[in-house]
């Protein structure tokens, strides 16, 4: 744990800040009206292992830099990320990452001028799903939900930007999800 005047903050208690990372993948996060690609991304979801594998993304611990004011999780090298692929996969989904990186905007916070990456979160979508579609349907519910349960856990007030990329396409990490 980080332990520095008046800042205590364990490894797992910024994940433990976010609501459960998997509800916001989950199909009742996409529009009904969404087509081919929520359709898809709904049908995915009903799988019980695909749910198991991404709740298991809430074990992945995260690293503190005191030096740089950071809190880190990078999901590559967490097991539980590898896992939470091959479920996608064996559901008939189409992996991709989200990139989230916060800071606390204004304010006292318990966290004052810090920041909190997440690296690589996988995610799971529809086969015909486009980055465009994850700016619709996940862009501004992530970044808020990720917003809202820092600022719940440690105050003050936040600000967080999502870059979703296929995992199939790397040229795609250039499309940004981002909102302030």
């Amino acid at each position: 744990s980080l332990r520095g005047g008046p800042v205590v903050l364990s490894s797992h208690a910024v994940l433990l800040a976010v609501p459960a990372i998997p509800s916001l993948f989950m199909s009742g996060s996409i529009g009904e009206d969404d087509g081919t690609c929520g359709t898809e991304t709904e049908q995915v979801w009903k799988d019980a292992g695909l749910n198991t594998a991404m709740e298991g993304l809430n074990s992945c611990d995260a690293s503190v830099d005191k030096g740089s004011k950071t809190v880190s999780v990078d999901f590559p090298s967490c097991d539980a990320a590898a896992a939470a692929n091959t479920a996608c996969s064996s559901a008939g989904g189409m992996t991709y990452t989200i990139d989230v990186a916060c800071s606390e905007t204004s304010g006292i916070g318990a966290v004052a001028d810090w920041s909190v990456d997440y690296s690589k979160m996988p995610g799971c979508a529809g086969t015909s799903c486009t980055i465009s579609d994850f700016d619709t349907m996940l862009k501004q519910q992530m970044e808020t939900s990720f917003q809202v349960g820092i600022q719940s856990y440690k105050g003050g007030t936040w600000s967080c930007a999502a870059t979703a990329s296929l995992s199939s396409d790397p040229s795609d990490d250039e499309a940004i999800l981002s909102i302030e």
